[in-house]
């Protein structure tokens, strides 16, 4: 029960010292900020360090100690990473060329997909099933429905519209578009500039949180202490 106390207590005042270290930076760059970021950066690299030793080094046991077929599943892994460690070296460089453009290409796919199957897709039905007749007039809220509706596909119609940049006959040799896609573009603009303030505004909530948070940890703190101190004396 001591040692659980007494770890409790040195865990707290870590989270105290640093915290306090941290919102030093408020009246500016100071060594005590600094020092609390090189022990931030020290702390995550060693347990990046540990991540990685636990589940990638570790992966390569099997090529020891597991049977043939896992021996031949981790062969090519194995000899993409030793023909990676050629980038090291100006004279072995080209051996490591094709994984990484295998790792460029595949990350590349990856980030085209989850764009598409993540968000635009998503957004595509989002906005179709906001006119889905049953969900419009089952609610009995017909004309509030449709006004949400209507207005998400102004919106959708009308940010697209800013980021549309082809030009047509007369214009197209100024580069230059014509009054109406300004028009609709300007519309655009301000439903961006609303959708980045709610999000900045959510990003604003959210640090703010953070900050009751931690405020909140140190006045527990010393309200731990006191009360420790109060029981002893």
């Amino acid at each position: 029960m001591q040692g659980a106390i007494s770890i409790d207590l040195i865990t707290g005042f870590l989270s105290f010292l640093f915290t306090v270290l941290i919102l030093s930076y408020l009246v500016g760059d100071n060594p005590a900020f600094r020092m609390a970021i090189h022990v931030f950066v020290g702390v995550s690299s060693g347990y990046i360090l540990v991540v990685v030793f636990r589940q990638v080094l570790v992966l390569f046991l099997p090529l020891v100690v597991g049977t043939l077929p896992e021996r031949i599943f981790l062969a090519f892994p194995l000899a993409m990473s030793l023909l990676l460690l050629g980038k090291a070296s100006a004279r072995f460089e080209w051996m490591g060329r094709p994984v990484v453009a295998l790792l460029v290409g595949v990350g590349t796919a990856s980030a085209i997909a989850g764009a598409l199957l993540g968000t635009l897709f998503p957004q595509v039905l989002g906005a179709i099933t906001l006119f889905d007749s049953q969900k419009l007039f089952s609610a009995g809220n017909a004309a509030g429905n449709l006004t949400t509706a209507g207005f998400a596909l102004l919106g959708t119609i009308v940010t697209l519209a800013y980021f549309q940049f082809s030009v047509f006959g007369s214009n197209k040799a100024t580069g230059k578009r014509g009054w109406f896609m300004n028009f609709v573009a300007l519309f655009g603009q301000v439903f961006i500039a609303i959708t980045l303030g709610a999000i900045f505004a959510g990003v604003l909530a959210a640090s703010l949180t953070a900050l009751v948070d931690r405020v909140q940890s140190l006045v527990l703190f010393v309200d731990h202490i006191l009360t420790i101190t109060k029981f002893i004396y």
